[in-house]
């Protein structure tokens, strides 16, 4: 003991005696620190960690029942510090000493060491040094507080076992899978250790719930031999949701094996990181529509693929649940699509009389070939396009439209195509009603272009009974469209006016007829007379 030690132990004996009517107490003690390896064993060529375990178990030399706590007070190791020395033994410690605070009794601690091991160790075992430093409190006045304090720096030992088992590390991990999708990861193992691997079992575990072997955490392949420095490749299905990103994932590869003696071993966990590539997308752009109430229309964009990756086989399908608008077909192949790339596509579409003019919303999604082989589909497409109001197909004006009362005459009407697209087989057909009739009501136009026109004759034939003003006509059409489609027209209406037979300034014919009639009888009287 030191002379400032020997000067404090004098005044608490002082205190102790000249304490009036009081048996005075003093607590004395130390920390007492172990050291053990949770995993001892390691393989030449090796890159590990040594997890080193400290537990205080205390030395108490004179204890307290007043006041336990001062007990731990003089058993409690502060300010440690611990360092393993690679010293004489075949591996190397990248991490230096490690400060772990204070460290009191009953309770471990754990304190991790990087290392390496030689490439030529030879197997055994090897005593490691562990050096610790802490300071403590060796002495306290129960009564007065007063305290002493002391320092050690004990030097501890754990066994380290090299082994001559086969061990394992991975080189090399190549995926091939998407956000959204599945697809392969390949992942390749060197045996680096010293013995030949039996009967392995090479697992591979998803540290996440994002990253999955389907519906399962792991998957297990397996090698029957697996010889010293040989290089062993597993693939593995991996999946990820929609919900992943585009960042690195945690995985474990483990592998069960029997060593050379037959007994079952299992190597380290060795971690791995996987990342999946982005998602695939795509857009849909540069929208044409010919779309109109009433009427068959086209619907044109271009499909672009987005990537990150070339897309086998993309077919776009129209997901739109609209009762006014019906496709002719749902699903549209784009065929192969390069990332980056695009294509135009068609959808051509039937708009009912109920149909709403304006701006739609129209929602498609394209699958296509993912690189895991079966078919992936993206995210809903949206886009929006117009639909024109309802019109005619045809415009009509007519000529030579009068007629007089109870005579026969022709009417001459004049149909353009006011569509934008051209109209073929067209049948017109005339109506008549009382006192108007229709001798000849049929015509024919075998086709009509865009704004075309082309003059329709029709006889008609007026009772002598009409009067002097306009009657209606009405004309309609049967047409085909360019995709095949026969269509019934609306009803067009035109005029017709009857006018005086006997024209302008002339004398009617039922006046004509009734001179005619006086006149013979006039003859007859005179005759008679005569």
């Amino acid at each position: 003991m030191s002379r400032r030690g020997a000067v404090f132990v004098l005044c608490l004996v002082v205190v102790s005696v000249t304490t009036a009517g009081t048996a005075a107490a003093t607590v004395r003690g130390s920390p007492d620190i172990s050291a053990s390896l949770q995993d001892d064993t390691v393989v030449a060529g090796e890159e590990t960690t040594l997890d080193v375990v400290l537990v205080n178990s205390g030395d108490l030399d004179l204890g307290s029942a007043r006041n336990p706590a001062l007990n731990s007070e003089v058993t409690t190791a502060r300010g440690l510090t611990v360092d393993v020395r690679d010293g004489n033994v075949p591996i190397s410690v990248s991490t230096g000493a490690r400060s772990l605070g204070s460290l009191s009794t009953g309770t471990p601690t754990t304190a991790s060491f990087d290392i390496s091991v030689d490439e030529d160790a030879e197997p055994g075992t090897y005593r490691v040094p562990v050096e610790l430093e802490y300071d403590y409190y060796n002495l306290i006045s129960e009564r007065a507080g007063a305290r002493s304090t002391g320092s050690s720096s004990p030097t501890r030992y754990v066994t380290v076992t090299v082994s001559d088992d086969a061990s394992f590390d991975v080189t090399n991990v190549a995926a091939d899978t998407q956000v959204g999708s599945s697809g392969p990861v390949a992942v390749t193992v060197e045996n680096t250790g010293q013995t030949t691997a039996n009967n392995s079992e090479v697992t591979l575990t998803s540290q996440n719930g994002e990253l999955t072997f389907g519906d399962r955490s792991e998957s297990i392949r397996s090698v029957d031999s697996w010889e010293p420095g040989a290089d062993r490749t597993f693939r593995y299905d991996i999946s990820a949701t929609e919900d992943a990103q585009a960042e690195s994932y945690p995985f474990q590869l483990s592998v069960a094996f029997d060593n050379s003696d037959g007994v079952r071993k299992a190597s380290t966990g060795t971690a791995v990181s996987i990342t999946p590539d982005p998602e695939q997308t795509f857009t849909i752009s540069d929208i044409v529509s010919s779309l109109q109430v009433g009427s068959d229309g086209v619907l044109e964009a271009s499909v672009t693929n987005n990537g990150p990756r070339d897309a086998d086989n993309v077919v776009l399908t129209w997901e739109s649940d609209q009762r006014n608008l019906s496709p002719q077909e749902t699903q549209v192949s784009v065929g192969d699509l390069a990332a980056g790339s695009s294509k135009r596509v068609s959808f051509n579409v039937d708009v009912t009389d109920a149909g709403q003019p304006g701006r739609n919303q129209f929602d498609f999604t394209a699958s296509f070939r993912g690189s895991g082989g079966e078919r992936e589909r993206s995210d809903t497409l949206e886009i929006r396009a117009g639909i024109a109001p309802d019109s005619p197909e045809f415009e009509l004006e007519a000529a030579n439209t009068s007629i007089g009362a109870g005579q026969s005459d022709t009417i001459q009407i004049t149909v353009t195509n006011t569509r934008d697209v051209a109209l073929t087989d067209i049948s017109a057909q005339l109506f008549a009603d009382s006192p108007i009739s229709a001798d000849d009501d049929e015509a024919f136009i075998p086709a009509l272009d865009p704004s075309e026109s082309e003059t329709l004759t029709f006889s008609l034939s007026s009772d002598g009974s009409a009067l002097e003003k306009s009657y209606p006509l009405s004309v309609d059409f049967e047409y085909t469209e360019p995709d095949g489609d026969t269509v019934l027209s609306d009803t067009y209406n035109v005029a017709i006016d009857v006018t005086d037979s006997s024209g302008d300034g002339g004398v009617p014919v039922g006046l004509i007829g009734l001179l005619t009639l006086g006149g013979f009888v006039g003859v007859l009287v005179w005759y008679r007379r005569r």
